[in-house]
């Protein structure tokens, strides 16, 4: 059984309980992303343990979930770190977002009730609002997690959730570690994939998902490549 938390540990959030494990991670999880503890950093399992207030264990177990997640890689000898950014790595995320991203699109104008596109189109409102008012905000940054994970959801294949929330979790971490501050979009930049989204025309939805996911790639790519340099 595990133990009572401790109170270095953060508060769970409202929406259900989290065990110990899920907990830690995170913790962990949003630090990374956020850019708190940067690509190569050693993740130490004792110095994780005495900082959040646990033992041994769920920390253990929440670095696996984190390198199953791909923010997380292990060496022998070495233990956990967090994961180092590659030009291979970005290129085959960017691939695979951009597959997934474009089907949940194409299923999501096929497939979603009239209320779920209203809440879509609310939430690309308050998100375009956010580009320009908070652009590098953590705020902002879980508003557009969310919304693409929600164009997801509402496809009814939790499958494609489970792989996206993955590789957003991974380029949040991307972003805020080339990129402080999110680089600029078009105005009602995710209104009008929502306008793509809601016409129900799904080879529509999918060009419209394509052109948002390909912006700022090759920027992206360029940055990666100047931080490798130095």
């Amino acid at each position: 059984m595990q133990r009572r938390v401790k109170k270095p540990l953060a508060p769970a959030p409202s929406a259900g309980f989290l065990t110990l494990k899920e907990r830690v991670c995170q913790i962990l999880r949003q630090e990374i992303i956020a850019g708190k503890t940067p690509p190569g950093t050693r993740l130490v399992r004792r110095g994780i343990s005495k900082r959040l207030g646990v033992s041994p264990i769920p920390v253990i177990e929440a670095l696996h979930q984190l390198e199953q997640d791909g923010l997380v890689e292990s060496e022998p000898m070495f233990g956990h770190r967090v994961r180092v950014l590659t030009a291979e790595s970005m290129r085959n995320d960017h691939v695979l977002r951009e597959a997934i991203e474009c089907q949940s699109a194409r299923l999501c104008a096929e497939h979603a009730i009239s209320q779920q596109l209203e809440e879509l189109a609310g939430q690309a409102e308050v998100l375009d609002k956010l580009v320009v008012s908070d652009p590098g905000g953590q705020t902002h940054a879980e508003k557009h997690l969310d919304f693409h994970l929600n164009i997801a959801r509402y496809t009814g294949y939790s499958a494609l959730v489970d792989a996206l929330a993955k590789l957003w979790f991974r380029r949040l971490m991307v972003l805020n570690t080339l990129t402080a501050a999110t680089l600029g979009v078009p105005d009602q930049w995710h209104a009008q994939l929502v306008k793509a989204i809601r016409s129900r025309d799904a080879d529509r939805a999918e060009k419209a998902m394509r052109k948002h996911v390909l912006y700022n790639v090759k920027q992206q790519m360029e940055d990666l490549a100047k931080s490798l340099k130095t």
